[in-house]
Order: C-alpha cells, then sequence, then structure tokens
C-alpha cells in the first residue's frame, strides 16, 4: 500500500491471508478520509452490494427486524454524499469538523469465505461546530472487507455506538 491511498493490491487471490497491520492500515485510512471530508474517496471504498449500518438498539442483530439510525447501502450512500456536499445543507452551516482515534483491533475468522476479513476495533469520534456543543460519539466498528484482484472494499461497516437508544440531534456525519 503506498502512502498516498489505502487500496492493498492483490495479484492472485491464492496468496496468503492479509495481515491484522494490513487490515488496520485499511480501517485507518477509511476514516481518515471522513477526517478530511474526503467523501467521494469514502464512498468509493464500499462494495457495490456494501452496506453502512448503525444499529438503534444495542445488541441489534438485525436491520430488517428494528429500527437503525442508519442502514444505507451504496445508492443511498451515494446520495448522503451528496447531500453533504451541498451548499445550502442547513445542518452543516458551518460545517462540522471531526476527529475520530480507532484502537483494539481483532481480527475474526471468516470460514465461509476466504476473501472476506471481520475487522472490530472501537472508536471515537468528535464533532465541533463553530457555534454549537462539542459532540462526543463512541463505540465499536465491525467492518467486513472483502479481498478484490483490485485490493480492498467494504461489504459492510457496522457501527455500534455506546448510546444508539437515546436520542440525537441532527446526524450528518457519517461515523
Amino acid at each position: 500500500m503506498s502512502s498516498a491511498g489505502a487500496i492493498i493490491k492483490t495479484e492472485n487471490l491464492a496468496e496468503p491471508r492479509l495481515s491484522l497491520a494490513d487490515l488496520q492500515q485499511f480501517v485507518e485510512h477509511e476514516v481518515d478520509l471522513l477526517d478530511d471530508q474526503r467523501f467521494e474517496e469514502w464512498l468509493a471504498l464500499f462494495a457495490e452490494d456494501g452496506v453502512y449500518w448503525v444499529p438503534a438498539k444495542p445488541g441489534q442483530q438485525s436491520p430488517l427486524n428494528h429500527v437503525s439510525l442508519f442502514y444505507d447501502d451504496k445508492p443511498t450512500l451515494k446520495l448522503r454524499v451528496q447531500r453533504l456536499r451541498h451548499p445550502a445543507i442547513h445542518s452543516q452551516v458551518p460545517r462540522s469538523r471531526t476527529i475520530r482515534l480507532v484502537s483494539n483491533f481483532k481480527l475474526e475468522t471468516h470460514a465461509a469465505d476466504p476473501a472476506l476479513y471481520r475487522v472490530i476495533s472501537k472508536f471515537i469520534m468528535l464533532e465541533d461546530r463553530p457555534g454549537a456543543a462539542r459532540r462526543l460519539f463512541g463505540g465499536r466498528y465491525t467492518h467486513l472487507l472483502r479481498r478484490t484482484s483490485g485490493g480492498l472494499e467494504i461489504v459492510l461497516k457496522q457501527v455500534d455506538l455506546t448510546n444508539c437508544d437515546q436520542s440525537f440531534p441532527s446526524m450528518t456525519q457519517p461515523f
């Protein structure tokens, strides 16, 4: 991987499994894109069948049996990015500035498909907007990553917030 991007090239899927360090580097790059408001590049990390999910209930097992804070497929994520870029998005005047800290990375095996990697990590996200109170979010990320001939892509990004069952003012920034 180059320092300019997070695509881990693979010539042959029969290559050895990627290390936790490789996968950690990918996740850290993903959150850096969000902090830098490089939303289009962030969106490009998602597989065509990729999903971004933020449950609204602790321990929620499925987005299909309970309301979620976010449950976006790639076309919906594309719309979210377009809204974030719109000059008149009232909930982002002035624009948010964010920083995410990610740690405690773990790799879980995915025996059903050797091209998939389940990476679990913990995060804290600060959101600052001039004139508004600082917001602090924390929780656990679960990234289901797929290894392709072109690198890694996000099949699922699940964000389990510690306070997911509380009410929130407008949330526009992806976690």
